[in-house]
């Protein structure tokens, strides 16, 4: 049986449950249930039914490749509530769906795609004694899915988690008791690389309120969780952390403050390590205009053969003066001292902010900040080992250090377990004295997604510098903000340098010039950026408009518009970029709307020429309690004027929700 027939079958099967259960779920909308000691309290849910029907051509160095793309999905969810005997004994809540789905893709070049895609969940949750004096919360869940990333990988997932709470509610500590466990088992079926987490974890926390102006809190956990790759051996870690917090207020009108937060880990397996953290925090307002806030914070990690001990202290002194001029006092300091290094730094500065109202309704606001900064390193290894450095890469990033042995490089996950692959999830690309991380599609690593570097980097053994910061704002606003004129500047300038040759120091200086025009939701403006930097200079002109709105009250709209300019000072340094982008919603009636998208985006510059524009339209009606959606998307995309796309695709909704 072809691939067609198969997804006829299905659409006559989805809609023959519609034609079936919608008069039913309709029905019984009119009573409630009661069997005996179950009594069923609240009943809800959706039948979906939907597809999609586009082609398109892809052209990729003059070769043509068109496509056509065929998508039928449905499902049912169902949400219920009840309760046992009476809604004071037990409460039960129980939620679950199917959702199947077939796609295809047919090509003229390329090999074919075919998906069948399904999810399939069932949660249940019970409550014992829900309004009492102590409660008992269960719950157990169980989602399974098959999938593709990114229409190059299928991916077959199952998971069940479980778990309880405990709850005794009194006035004098309030306690809960938690107990979770999970199991999650995923496998790319093109690749036969599997994965497999698990994690049980326990916590107790207890609040305590000892008089009207202070509130504490313990939480102590116990995690264990392990993680097996494919081709990898697995990784397990148990740790136990415990936490207090401690909150004062020291007056009455509650204005000033003292907050505690003691933290500390212990964990051994895979990835073993002692850890300590200890943060206060105190905020003063005082008499003559004057607020005072300072902290402190501890902060010890043992993870052998590596020991750091850091000690930070920061403190600001405020002043205002009347209702214009506010000026403040900074200070901070931090000190590190790890088994092959010692740091220190200090900062010391001054913070002025004025605002006054001046003529034709007129607001102006001045701003100047200047800091001294004081950096010293020592260290008898010329080796830094970086441990736990985030990034958020959509398609690649740069790692900041310079100098990286890149045999070192691990990339790994927000959890810290799982290591991506080097050829299958990201790729590393040398850039100068840097390297860059570039991800791959369809791999592991999502797009938007956190993502956390360990490497070695060579490093000067001991160094030390000054830093000069400067910052100035200027903002003239007229008519009540229909024009503004603004100007921002800002300079650091290096002092006293010793034996920084290893490092890369950015001395910058960044002038912003701009005006715009404001009239009711509508906002015009050009602004000049003048960036002088030792790294990546450059000057750019940027033209930006803003303008959102509504025409009685069927119809809203809003247009979104930047172009800049981009000048380097290098042979190919022009790049230019621009973009639009508009959304109109018009309503017919009360449950009749359409929603219209349109967006443009154009760049121009050596490997970024690129040129796009996409349409979508949306109608959405109810008709006898049941939505109907009707769409259409349309992309053209020329990029690198060599990989060329053109697609139009159709696509419908049928939605039947129910509440009873």
């Amino acid at each position: 049986m072809s691939f067609k027939a198969y997804g006829m079958r299905f659409l006559k099967l989805i809609i023959a449950t519609l034609a079936v259960f919608i008069p039913a779920l309709c029905y019984s909308q009119q009573s409630m249930l009661s069997l005996g000691m179950w009594n069923l309290t609240a009943l809800s849910g959706e039948l979906k039914l939907g597809g999609l029907y586009g082609k398109g051509i892809i052209n990729t160095y003059g070769i043509d490749n068109k496509v056509t793309t065929s998508n039928y999905y449905g499902g049912i969810f169902i949400k219920s509530s009840s309760y046992i005997w009476n809604r004071n004994f037990m409460t039960v809540d129980i939620d679950g769906g199917y959702y199947p789905e077939s796609r295809q893709d047919l090509y003229l070049v390329s090999p074919n795609i075919y998906n069948a895609i399904n999810t399939k969940k069932l949660h249940i949750s019970s409550t014992l004694f829900p309004r009492k004096l102590i409660s008992l919360t269960g719950h157990i869940s169980w989602d399974n899915s098959y999938d593709s990333r990114e229409n190059l990988t299928d991916i077959r997932t199952n998971s069940k988690t479980y778990g309880a709470n405990l709850s005794f509610r009194n006035k004098y500590a309030p306690l809960t008791l938690a107990y979770f466990n999970s199991d999650w088992d995923s496998k790319e079926i093109m690749t036969g690389r599997d994965f497999n987490y698990k994690q049980k974890s326990l916590e107790g926390r207890v609040t305590r309120v000892f008089g009207k102006r202070d509130n504490n809190e313990l939480v102590y956990t116990h995690n264990d969780y392990a993680r097996k790759d494919y081709s990898l051996y697995t990784i397990r870690n148990v740790a136990d952390n415990i936490t207090l917090q401690d909150g004062i207020f020291l007056d009455s009108s509650r204005r000033s403050m003292f907050n505690s937060n003691i933290y500390g880990t212990h964990q051994t397996g895979s990835d073993s390590f002692n850890q300590f953290r200890l943060s206060e925090s105190l905020f003063l307002n005082m008499k003559h205009n004057l607020t005072f806030n300072s902290g402190y914070t501890f902060y010890y990690i043992e993870r052998l053969p590596q020991k750091l001990r850091q000690n930070s202290v920061n403190a600001m002194l405020g002043h205002q003066l009347f209702e214009s001029l506010h000026s403040g006092l900074v200070f901070e300091y931090n000190n590190a001292h790890e088994t092959s290094y010692t740091e220190d730094n200090t900062k010391a500065g001054l913070e002025l902010s004025y605002t006054k109202k001046t003529f034709a309704h007129g607001l102006l606001s001045l701003q100047y900040n200047y800091s001294r900064v004081f950096e010293k390193r020592t260290s008898t290894d010329v080796f830094l080992d970086i441990k736990n450095e985030i990034y958020v890469i959509y398609d690649r990033i740069l790692i900041k250090h310079p100098y990286i042995d890149q045999s070192s490089i691990q990339v790994k996950d927000s959890t810290g377990t799982a290591i991506y692959i080097l050829g299958l999830d990201y790729m590393l690309t040398m850039i100068g004295s840097f390297i860059e991380v570039q991800r791959i599609p369809g791999g592991l690593i999502p797009e938007n997604g956190k993502i956390f570097l360990y490497y070695r980097a060579t490093q000067p053994g001991s160094y030390s510098y000054e830093i000069n910061l400067n910052y100035f704002s200027f903002n003239y606003s007229l008519f009540n903000h229909f024009l503004d004129l603004y100007y921002k500047s800002s300079h650091n300038e290096f002092a006293n340098v010793k034996m920084a040759d290893n490092l890369l120091l950015d001395r910058l200086t960044q002038e912003i010039l701009g005006t715009s025009l404001h009239y009711k939701s509508a906002t015009v403006g050009i602004e000049l950026d003048k960036y002088q930097s030792s790294l990546v200079p450059y000057n750019m002109t940027r033209y930006f408009l803003n303008w959102q709105g509504h025409y009685k009250e069927n119809f809203i709209f809003s247009v979104n518009a930047n172009w800049r300019d981009y000048k380097l000072p290098t042979e190919d340094g022009h790049r230019i970029y621009k973009d639009f982008n508009s959304m109109m919603a018009y309503a017919f009636t009360a449950v009749s709307k359409l929603d219209v998208t349109v967006g443009y985006q154009f760049q121009e510059g050596p490997q970024i020429d690129l040129e796009m524009i996409s349409l979508r339209a949306k109608y959405s009606t109810v008709f006898r309690k049941i939505t109907f959606v009707a769409g259409l998307d349309s992309y053209d995309r020329n990029y690198l004027r060599s990989q060329k796309t053109n697609y139009m695709g159709v696509y419908f909704q049928i939605i039947k929700k129910f509440k009873y």
